[in-house]
């Protein structure tokens, strides 16, 4: 498989290619036998040795998607005689996306490129639809963890357990949790606590008891776990023991936020 920059470059010349033969003679439409190898050549190079990469790497959510579209616009173009404008107003379009994917792919080449399982890259791709500062921080923890070379997990524990809030905050804001039927404050609290947050996204959902049950079990696992990681530089003298067992810990308690995540998230 080619490189995913190599084949940017491939597309390049073979958009160039289409680009002279929209603008050259006087006729107002492009025949199929002319173009279709160009655009079925471009849409086997970008999605056989492009967009799975780019998907990964790029910078604003929805960049595949946008150039997926004008791609297969260019194979039903070439699939038939269309006018030479059609392809100038595609190939217009099109550029501007293909250096934006340039641009990203050359910026990870400088830095770790995360390895994700699919839970990982569903989390990740619906965060960045809906909360997209809170994908960066759940994407920096990733980072943090993959690196796997901190002297304190401290920071990236409470990255985690504040992606979590904010998407709890994000389905049950505060005024809707109160206004449900039969909502009570619990004792010394002056506003719903995470725990009856869940509880109310879960039922809204009319999720199993069982599911809310392990729902709030998990978050009290994950408090547990952020204020163990923030106590633990305090009580190990040895700061190789340190890093050693906090490595561990910071991926278990990875592992119960992104359980809580897809459940939250409604991601299989």
């Amino acid at each position: 498989m080619a490189d995913a920059l190599e084949a940017l470059n491939e597309i390049d010349a073979r958009i160039a290619a289409l680009t002279d033969a929209a603008s050259s003679g006087r006729s107002k439409y492009l025949a199929s036998s002319a173009v279709q190898p160009i655009t079925r050549a471009i849409a086997k190079t970008y999605f056989e040795a492009v967009r799975n990469e780019l998907q990964v790497v790029q910078n604003r959510a929805k960049l595949t998607d946008e150039i997926d579209f004008l791609v297969q616009g260019l194979l039903q173009l070439g699939a038939g005689q269309s006018e030479k404008q059609a392809y100038v107003g595609h190939v217009s379009e099109l550029r501007p996306l293909l250096l934006e994917a340039t641009v990203d792919l050359m910026k990870s080449r400088g830095t770790p490129r995360l390895v994700l399982s699919d839970t990982e890259r569903s989390i990740l791709e619906t965060l960045a639809a809906l909360l997209p500062s809170t994908a960066a921080s759940y994407e920096q923890a990733m980072r943090d963890i993959s690196q796997g070379n901190r002297v304190s997990w401290r920071g990236t524990a409470n990255e985690l357990r504040e992606v979590l809030r904010d998407v709890i905050d994000h389905f049950a804001p505060d005024d809707k949790v109160k206004a449900a039927a039969g909502f009570q404050l619990e004792q010394g609290q002056t506003r719903p606590t995470q725990k009856q947050k869940v509880r109310f996204v879960l039922r809204a959902r009319r999720s199993a008891s069982a599911a809310m049950s392990g729902a709030a079990s998990s978050l009290d696992i994950i408090d547990e776990a952020v204020a163990g990681l923030a106590r633990s530089t305090y009580n190990r003298g040895s700061a190789s023991t340190h890093t050693a067992t906090s490595s561990k810990e910071i991926r278990n308690l990875k592992r119960y936020v992104d359980a809580l995540l897809a459940e939250l998230l409604e991601i299989a």
